[in-house]
């Protein structure tokens, strides 16, 4: 079923921006496909995600969550400190946006939401690490990393400070990119996951 998103104006009002910087981030969406846009009616999220699994062999199916933080592990780091170097600022603005949605979804407390947006953030940091290897990877593996993002965010929210830094990590992680702080990025990204893997770890003993 598909769910209708707010207007424009409801929008730039919850993002604390301008209606034609709304208007651009729908456009964006439109053309990736996850919007569609309706005369006389609104907006609207498409039913079906983009399976971009589909491009790795069967095989892939059989992964498990903890292989995949072993995985975002060992590129996020190095994708954030190449997008902090390279990210052109039309990715900058890409990020700002992902940033943006992923906040107001952590206000909603929608935890599916806040997954998506999550895994969507990390997406728009391989994107602007100008590696395209880097980043198709991540691209291909977009429903195992929203899966698991999610299934991350669900154990965290057992310790509701928790997600707090959460958040808090990944503005740090937003503006140590957007001012060109290579080496700072780096440095969150690698801390982000450490604290990630160390909560989960922790959770499975409670």
């Amino acid at each position: 079923m598909e769910s209708r998103i707010p207007s424009e104006r409801s929008l730039s009002e919850s993002f604390g921006v301008s209606r034609s910087t709304v208007r651009e981030a729908l456009n964006t969406l439109r053309e990736q496909g996850i919007l569609k846009s309706v005369t006389g009616s609104g907006h609207y999220v498409q039913s079906k995600e983009p399976d971009h699994s589909s491009l790795f062999d069967s095989r892939i199916t059989d992964l498990t969550h903890e292989e995949l933080r072993e995985y975002r592990y060992a590129i996020e780091a190095q994708c954030a400190y190449l997008a902090a170097q390279r990210a052109t600022q039309e990715q900058l603005k890409k990020l700002e946006r992902a940033h943006q949605h992923l906040r107001y979804m952590y206000r909603k407390q929608d935890l599916k939401a806040e997954g998506l947006a999550d895994a969507r953030f990390h997406l728009a940091i391989a994107d602007a690490s100008g590696n395209r290897i880097l980043a198709q990877s991540l691209k291909n593996l977009f429903s195992l990393l929203r899966a698991n993002v999610t299934a991350n965010i669900s154990s965290l929210s057992k310790r509701p400070e928790t997600r707090l830094r959460l958040m808090k990590q990944h503005t740090s992680l937003f503006e140590a990119i957007y001012h060109r702080k290579p080496e700072k990025a780096r440095q969150v990204a690698q801390e982000h996951m450490t604290f990630v893997d160390r909560i989960l770890s922790e959770n499975k003993q409670l």
